[in-house]
């Protein structure tokens, strides 16, 4: 153990070693906090649950404190959820952690999880530091220590989790080159024997010591196949308390371990082979965990079983349909011990289908035993009343062997007045309880999940409404049981979308053999944003249950919460004293329409007005609404000296009379960009193309017992085309637009917006489709593109 000591503290002093770019520093700016932070109080009432605190509150936020180059991000979380639970957990539910950054250098500080591998460091959380080294360089280092598991005693009661004080040290180094990567990780863990008064045996609660060593690599092999490994061992000691003993496995790593009586050493391997022509990815994988194989870097783990396993993708129907398959053979209780044991087919399949613009349909299967914390039944979230619960959630896992979910959405109108969507969900969840590799009677369930939900949403006038109907058929054990109900909600938004509310009910009805359930749920939700960076928000749950078994329920949960994002930058200070306009306060209006604000007297507003066609880029669309405009200029310059109140209607009718073009405007500037997306991935496809007709060819030449001079003139044609297409190809991604390089575009592009816009917006204006615009708006770019290329 000494040694892999030696191995971390020589890649510290490897980080240490590096030097810091002053003069990067110096050229920064000084100062910069920005983050946001959340407060959270929720109140519970309920005539039967009176385990739950009445008063909850949450305090959570990010901070990103920018010091010249270093970068400090914080998070934190705070809450009395976790005092009064009458019994203990061996983890913190506040958690605190700072993630510092300087350059290529990403601290992790506090209450923080990091992953290495699944058969290594695999999300677990613990309370201590982390780096991340990832140099410009191959070599890319990430090491972490602290502790796993919280001393906690057993006082004897049952939801009491005991544990010992249990450290972690983990270090990841990988080498990465353009055609191949190599790495090595080491993860060693133990637990303190003397963090306890008392060892709880009963519960199978004993001190361990852990050590891991995986290696892992990837490599391509020509233009089209691709090869991953990794392998990995692990020593586990089930109790530290054992004696000493010469290790009697043939183990790489038991050397560096301290091998006792209740040691175990155990090997996992994972490959694949994958293999790219065209849109086809074919790929051959191998996975073997032999029986014990466990990690105390992660909750929960899979072992004893083999699988063998083909996986493809391709796409059909110019890209319409995308089908991954993964199907192989599975099978577990690899050294003959088990009663029963498990040979089978295993296999996922995932599909997406686009028929058309309006209906889209998703499926997906798969029968591999995999862990998970969703829910299996859709009722359990619908009735949920615990919006602050995801912690405990996150860590109730469920076993699932097989699951299926088939999602099939249409769009019924896609009109600017009301837009309408229907989807239908189905999902089918099987849970098991598996002891000692055998599913015994009463111990699986399986779960059928059925929604339909309409939703239809009036944009002009700030409104949804949604409807659906769920239903839910499960067995659980010898038990079955049937539940249905709908769902109606509508949400409204007022004074300029900034206040947000919305009201829903639902009703479910739970029937077995032995009991019928009644569920009525009514939720409230009103939000508010003020500046952008303030949101204050109410939620209120009233829940009603009636059962023929239990006694009725009523339970009230009231949240309030308020969030605050900030940005704050070093002040500027200014001893000089300034010499003060005067006031006009007797003539100042405020004028806000969308995001058009001005506050002035009227006399300065009046310019700014008529200017704005022109600094928004569409004076010369406006034609068949110049002698309104007209008018309105008129009148404003009449008024401004006049009224105010007869001026800042009118100012507002003015702005109103140009709504249709700020629609367009934001509407142009999304085709544009949409329409230089489209035209890179058609660059890309042809590029794809030519590359593959060279390959086949290529293979058809070198494979022909004569040569063929057509088929070598058209290699060389073929390569011609491909060396050109190729500079193409690159000198088009150099463009490297983003949405921010439409809106506010340099001489090229704001010409073309300009040159382009008068055909656009008639286009806009007799409801063209999308489609026929962004093609329009492509081709245009296209030749834009060859003139800049040519030049």
């Amino acid at each position: 153990m000494q040694k892999l000591v030696y191995i971390l503290l020589l890649f510290s002093a490897i980080a240490h070693a590096q030097s810091l770019d002053y003069e990067t520093i110096t050229n920064s700016k000084p100062f910069k906090l920005s983050g946001q932070i959340s407060a959270s109080g929720v109140y519970y009432n309920s005539n039967l649950n009176q385990s739950r605190e009445p008063y909850t509150y949450f305090l959570q936020g990010v901070l990103n404190v920018n010091i010249y180059s270093f970068s400090i991000p914080i998070s934190y979380s705070f809450s009395n959820q976790g005092e009064n639970l009458g019994y203990q957990l061996p983890f913190d539910f506040n958690r605190l952690s700072l993630h510092p950054k300087y350059k290529w250098i990403t601290g992790h500080i506090g209450n923080v999880n990091m992953t290495f591998s699944p058969y290594t460091l695999n999300g677990h959380q613990f309370t201590g530091g982390g780096i991340d080294l990832a140099p410009s360089g191959p070599l890319k280092i990430s090491a972490m220590s602290g502790r796993l598991l919280r001393a906690t005693e057993d006082d004897e009661d049952t939801r009491t989790i005991p544990a010992f004080n249990r450290m972690g040290y983990g270090i990841k180094a990988q080498y990465q080159k353009e055609r191949y990567t190599l790495g090595i990780i080491g993860f060693y863990a133990k637990d303190d024997v003397n963090s306890l008064t008392s060892i709880p045996e009963e519960k199978g609660v004993l001190p361990q010591e852990n050590l891991v060593v995986s290696i892992e690599g990837t490599a391509k092999l020509g233009n089209n196949f691709d090869i991953q490994a990794e392998y990995a061992t692990t020593a586990i000691t089930k109790d530290t308390r054992a004696e000493k003993i010469n290790p009697s496995a043939v183990s790489p790593i038991a050397f560096f371990f301290n091998n006792r009586a209740s040691t175990e050493y155990y090997n996992a391997l994972k490959t694949r082979l994958g293999y790219v022509v065209g849109k086809v990815n074919l790929g051959l994988g191998y996975e073997r965990i032999d029986p014990g194989y466990e990690t105390l870097g992660a909750y929960f783990f899979n072992n004893d079983f083999e699988n063998i396993t083909l996986d493809v993708t391709n796409t059909f129907f110019k890209n319409k349909l995308t089908l991954a398959l993964n199907i192989g053979y599975q099978r577990d209780d690899l050294e003959n011990l088990k009663a029963n044991n498990t040979n089978r087919t295993v296999g996922s399949l995932n599909a997406t289908l686009a028929l058309s613009k309006r209906l889209n349909i998703t499926g997906a299967y798969s029968n591999f035993s995999t862990f998970t914390n969703i829910k299996p039944n859709q009722f359990d979230e619908i009735n949920d009343s615990d919006i602050f619960d995801e912690q405990a959630e996150d860590l109730d896992y469920r076993q699932l062997s097989q699951t299926a979910t088939l999602t099939v959405n249409y769009l019924l109108s896609d009109k600017k007045t009301a837009r309408q969507n229907l989807v239908t969900n189905y999902s089918l969840n099987d849970v098991f309880n598996e002891q000692g590799g055998i599913v015994r009677l009463g111990d699986a369930s399986t779960f059928h999940n059925m929604n339909i939900a309409h939703t239809i949403n009036f944009s002009e006038r700030n409104l949804s409404i949604n409807t659906s109907i769920n239903g839910t058929y499960n067995t659980i054990g010898r038990e079955e049981s049937t539940t249905w109900g709908p769902t109606l909600g509508i949400g409204k938004r007022y004074l300029e979308k900034t206040l947000n509310t919305r009201l829903s009910a639902s009703y479910n009805s739970t029937k077995s053999r032995t009991s019928s359930t009644n569920i009525v749920n009514l939720r409230a939700t009103i939000s508010y944003i003020l500046k952008e960076k303030h949101n204050f928000s109410l939620n209120a749950i009233q829940l009603f249950r009636q059962s023929n078994t239990t006694d009725n329920l009523s339970e009230l949960t009231a949240t309030f919460s308020y969030n605050y994002a900030f940005g704050l930058k070093k002040p500027k200070l200014n001893f000089k004293k300034k010499t003060k306009a005067p006031k006009e306060e007797n003539d100042t209006i405020k004028i806000q329409y969308r995001k058009y604000r001005y506050e002035n007297i009227p006399k300065a507003i009046t310019p700014k007005l008529i200017i704005l066609p022109e600094k928004e880029g569409f004076a010369h669309l406006v034609t068949d609404k110049k002698s309104k405009l007209s008018k309105l200029t008129d009148q404003l310059i009449e008024t401004q000296e006049k009224d105010k109140k007869v001026y800042k209607e009118i100012a507002l009718t003015y702005l109103k009379s140009l709504n249709e073009y700020f629609d367009f405007i934001s509407f142009y500037d999304e085709k544009v960009y949409e329409a230089y997306l489209k035209l890179i991935k058609e660059a890309r496809e042809i590029d794809r193309q030519i590359r593959d007709e060279y390959t086949v060819l290529t293979g058809k030449i070198n494979s022909a017992e004569e040569e063929n001079t057509e088929d070598i003139e058209r290699q060389k044609i073929l390569e011609k085309r491909y060396k050109a297409h190729s500079k193409l190809l690159k000198s088009l991604l150099k463009w490297n637009l983003k949405p921010e390089d439409i809106e506010n575009p340099n001489d090229d592009i704001r010409s073309f917006k300009k040159q382009h816009a008068s055909k656009v917006f008639e286009m806009y204006q007799n409801q063209a489709s999308e489609k026929t615009i962004i093609e329009y708006i492509e081709i245009r770019l296209a030749d834009l593109f060859h003139k800049v290329l040519d030049e």
